[in-house]
């Protein structure tokens, strides 16, 4: 257990796979949660856990032909659970997790599909980054092509996309990292990019969050600083804090409607940011593992509820008590 002024957090339960989980997601109302990845003869994996006493119970599991690389929720209504996966092959699919059967299919990009985020739930937007260089803003009503295509020009050179993120049902906005350090904000809407900056090095991990009525994103990097811009005016508010030594891997609101960040870094430990409009600072640190946490959630219905994976093929259900 973890404790440094605010809070702690609570090591609750821990299970091993015989697969590299690549994202985590918690099932909406309800108290399981999905994992995907790759199994060790390079085909996908998608599983589905549940919380049985003190113990992680695989409920139900499914195998794909191509590695599932990233997952999320965010694109479903409340009344059904539908879990969207983008894979190895670039490949965006559809599979309804009561019974872990496909929905649908659709070849999103031309090479891996590295990262992927919702409007959220009851919203229709999917947001995906390629290992091509492009990000894509699809409508999932409409999957025979994405409603917005955003890539460089025929003179520039495609940079991997690793991380990206959507504003929210009511937004507008997403943004954009890629591995050379740019961070591209986009306004869809008005189909140009609202600003771009660069952090030198890879971008590995983007997060919105909503402040004092402001829209400001967050930045990872595998330098192990994270930045914080104000959307609107982001050359007057940037901040940064250096978090770790390596790579943050992943970053998750800790609820919709609270104020606090965590995040998964090279160290295997996660980090409890409190951001506001001018600084960050990191109100707690907990090793989870010795290898990096890889993955992250956090629960939407249960605040303070987070799953983990690291590179020791160990998936983690932990709870921050200071919200």
């Amino acid at each position: 257990m973890g404790s440094i002024g605010r809070g702690s957090i609570l090591d609750v339960s821990e299970t091993s796979v015989e697969y590299v989980v690549h994202s985590l997601c918690c099932i909406p109302s309800s108290a399981r949660f999905t994992a995907v990845g790759s199994s060790p003869k390079g085909g996908g994996v998608l599983s589905v856990y549940s919380l049985n006493g003190r113990e992680l119970d695989e409920s139900g599991s499914a195998t794909t032909s191509k590695s599932l690389r990233c997952s999320t929720f965010d694109v479903c209504d409340m009344s059904e659970r539908v879990l969207c996966c983008g894979d190895f092959s670039g490949n965006l699919s559809f599979w309804d997790v009561e019974t872990l059967t496909a929905i649908s299919d659709t070849k999103a990009h031309s090479d891996m599909i590295n990262c992927i985020d919702g409007g959220g739930l009851g919203s229709s937007n999917i947001l995906t980054g390629s290992r091509d260089g492009e990000v894509k803003l699809w409508d999932r009503r409409t999957m025979d092509k994405p409603t917005v295509r955003m890539l460089p020009d025929h003179t520039s050179l495609r940079r991997d996309c690793w991380s990206v993120s959507h504003g929210g049902a009511d937004s507008h906005i997403v943004s954009a990292g890629f591995d050379n350090g740019d961070v591209k904000v986009f306004d869809f809407r008005n189909m140009k990019i609202l600003w771009e900056t660069s952090v030198t090095r890879g971008v590995s991990s983007l997060r919105f969050c909503n402040l004092a009525g402001d829209l400001f994103l967050a930045a990872g990097t595998v330098l192990g600083k994270m930045y914080l811009w104000k959307v609107n005016s982001p050359t007057e508010t940037v901040t940064q804090i250096q978090l770790d030594k390596s790579t943050i891997w992943d970053t998750q609101q800790l609820s919709a409607d609270n104020k606090t960040l965590v995040t998964g870094m090279g160290s295997g430990a996660l980090c409890v940011v409190i951001p506001d409009e001018k600084s960050m600072n990191c109100a707690l640190n907990h090793q989870v593992s010795e290898p990096p946490v890889s993955c992250l959630a956090s629960s939407p219905d249960k605040p303070g509820l987070l799953i983990t994976s690291s590179f020791d093929n160990k998936i983690r259900l932990l709870y921050y008590t200071g919200l």
